[in-house]
């Protein structure tokens, strides 16, 4: 092991890397022809590749694409696991397009649905929260006749034959949102655990039409459904209930991944929660959370923090995503 994966703060970038490495290992046998000439990306603020502080300080500065007075690059935020995953493939594929359709928000249901009526905003808002405009997408819904992700993804795949992969990760706002609403998560947590499977289950239901429907429009592409990792140890519930919790939603996205014939499921659960598989205690997941999210600014975890992956998160939720893909 190198002088540099021995500094704590580096581990798990450099266990990101033997992933990717090990993903490259076994592309040309496993990957490479599924590799089209577009790389398609949907979902959340995940595939976005949203950092609450460079939202922050784009607000901040003014510039950029302004929309009621509020402006933002989108192009300052490319440093999601989409880049990463895409900078892999175009190791095979120079030319590869990737399209990111990622939208800060979304829900598995405003995915299909959209926004409701509004024409120049996407995605949905939890509670207290607003819709995120179009002009800040990487790839706006101009021609989503509903304003929806998932039609504008359709629209894609219509006129387009060769897009692989297609990855997808959703769901995490529905169960954030849910947790807020009936649970009074963050502040407390009132739910039952019935109640919370109840929601889960609803949710895969909503996830494993959308897999039917993109399979339906583009039946050689490889699909990767991502699922979630827990970023609030020892915070909802009793202790440990929050990553069985984020298992049992990564365990009903990988099941109806399964009945979708070509698409994959990708868990980041297990190198972002480690505790799963040390059986050690949850709060131990702290040093890896606050390495791999924005949820400890100043080095001291804050249950208001930045749940969105760091650069390093970013970069190990491709490479889990790189092993589902080239999977043998």
């Amino acid at each position: 092991m190198s002088v540099l994966c021995r500094i704590r703060a580096a581990r798990l970038a450099c266990a990101a890397a033997i992933a990717v490495l090990g993903a490259l290992a076994l592309a040309p046998g496993a990957g490479a022809a599924k590799i089209g000439g577009t790389y398609l990306a949907l979902g959340d603020s995940l595939a976005y590749g949203f950092h609450e502080a460079l939202f922050e300080e784009e607000l901040a500065k003014g510039e950029g694409i302004c929309v009621i007075g509020k402006c933002i690059k989108p192009g300052t935020f490319d440093h999601s696991y989409v880049d990463d995953f895409g900078a892999i493939l175009r190791l095979f594929r120079p030319d590869l397009e990737v399209i990111n359709d990622g939208c800060p928000g979304e829900t598995a249901e405003t995915l299909i649905n959209g926004p409701s009526m509004f024409t120049n905003l996407a995605c949905a808002g939890g509670p207290g929260e607003s819709l995120f405009p179009l002009a800040w997408l990487h790839h706006p819904y101009a021609r989503s006749p509903n304003g929806s992700q998932l039609s504008d993804a359709l629209a894609i795949l219509a006129e387009n034959p060769h897009v692989s992969p297609i990855t997808l990760d959703i769901g995490g706002n529905d169960l954030t949102d849910f947790l807020g609403r009936e649970c009074g998560f963050p502040q407390a947590f009132t739910c039952t655990e019935e109640r919370v499977r109840g929601e889960i289950a609803q949710i895969a239901a909503n996830v494993y039409w959308i897999l039917t429907q993109l399979r339906s429009a583009a039946s050689k592409a490889q699909i990767v459904l991502i699922g979630l990792y827990n970023p609030y140890p020892t915070v909802i519930g009793t202790a440990g209930t929050g990553d069985r919790f984020v298992a049992a939603f990564n365990a009903a996205q990988a099941a109806v991944a399964a009945k979708v014939p070509g698409a994959r499921f990708a868990n980041p659960e297990p190198p972002f929660n480690p505790s799963l598989l040390t059986g050690a205690p949850e709060a131990s997941d702290l040093r890896t959370i606050c390495l791999l999210t924005g949820m400890c600014p100043g080095g001291t975890f804050d249950v208001a923090g930045d749940f969105h992956p760091s650069n390093y998160g970013y970069r190990v939720i491709a490479g889990v995503l790189a092993l589902a893909f080239f999977k043998r």
